[in-house]
């Protein structure tokens, strides 16, 4: 279903739909992650990566494994890493999570305790939506909005 998404956006110019990950992106966030103590990045986030390496339309983001910015309009979306270093200045109290993206006043994670991805209120942390994939919580997401 991301396929499916992604193909009806390629041509939007509001998208940012970034170049797979290599291996060598994946391994290197993953050891940045380690090295700053936070926990791995799930799997099927890693499955998205290594279809596009970061995201973002109308709104919605989807970290990347480094800053890209888009020479167009000159938006940079934040990479992984940079997103959860921020993300644990801000709330510690939620180091059970790793920080996906984010839109609007919500924010997309992943629950370490309950494997689940999920959809977060930026001020409450209240959880909004959980999803067993990451598939479904992309498809959940993003598709309204196209």
């Amino acid at each position: 279903m991301i396929a499916d998404i992604l193909k009806k956006l390629e041509n939007e110019p509001a998208a940012m739909i970034v170049r797979p990950a290599s291996s060598k992106d994946l391994a290197q966030c993953q050891k940045d992650m380690a090295e700053v103590e936070f926990p791995a990045i799930p799997q099927g986030y890693i499955d998205f990566l290594r279809t596009v390496n970061g995201f973002a339309f109308n709104g919605i983001e989807f970290f990347s494994t480094d800053q890209v910015t888009d020479p167009e309009n000159d938006y940079t979306l934040l990479d992984i890493v940079s997103a959860n270093e921020d993300f644990a200045d801000y709330c510690s109290e939620l180091s059970g999570y790793v920080l996906l993206g984010r839109a609007d006043d919500d924010l997309y994670v992943y629950n370490i305790e309950t494997q689940k991805y999920e959809v977060l209120d930026f001020t409450g942390h209240d959880t909004m939506e959980e999803y067993t994939t990451f598939d479904e919580l992309f498809t959940q997401v993003v598709l309204p909005r196209v």
